[in-house]
């Protein structure tokens, strides 16, 4: 399987446990399901990470800008990218759901920030946070 299509499964089937995640976030498979998605964008990240090391035309470093870019020429560096921030992106909309569900926050309240956390990180995280404040009056997570 090729980087390109890697990269295309996995940008169209992340959709499914956010799908879970906003439309049916007591079902029963939607918390492992997204679980389980997570673990496997982690471990490809791992993966192309891997691939990327093991390889002779390694270039690039994270000690500065020109590095980073030259870094992320390589397909499976651009990936581990990508799949580090769908996995990570994925793992704070789980805890979103959780948490929101231990302090009994309605979901409606709960779905723009799990819509803005798959499009947007941490503005997503920022929403639910304020959410979560003015629902609880508490910073403490």
């Amino acid at each position: 399987m090729t980087a390109d299509q890697f990269y295309t499964y996995a940008s169209v089937l992340i959709f499914l446990p956010w799908a879970l995640l906003i439309f049916a976030p007591r079902g029963r498979y939607t918390e492992p399901v997204a679980f389980g998605s997570a673990l496997l964008l982690s471990l490809a990240a791992a993966w192309f990470t891997y691939t990327y090391l093991t390889t002779d035309d390694q270039g690039g470093s994270f000690l500065s800008l020109e590095g980073l870019r030259d870094l992320f020429r390589n397909p499976a560096m651009v990936l581990t990218g990508w799949f580090n921030y769908l996995s990570f992106c994925l793992l704070v909309g789980i805890w979103q759901v959780h948490d929101a569900r231990q302090q009994k926050i309605p979901h409606i309240a709960v779905a723009p920030g799990l819509v803005l956390t798959l499009l947007a990180g941490p503005a997503g995280l920022l929403v639910y946070l304020l959410v979560r404040f003015f629902k609880t009056r508490k910073w403490e997570v």
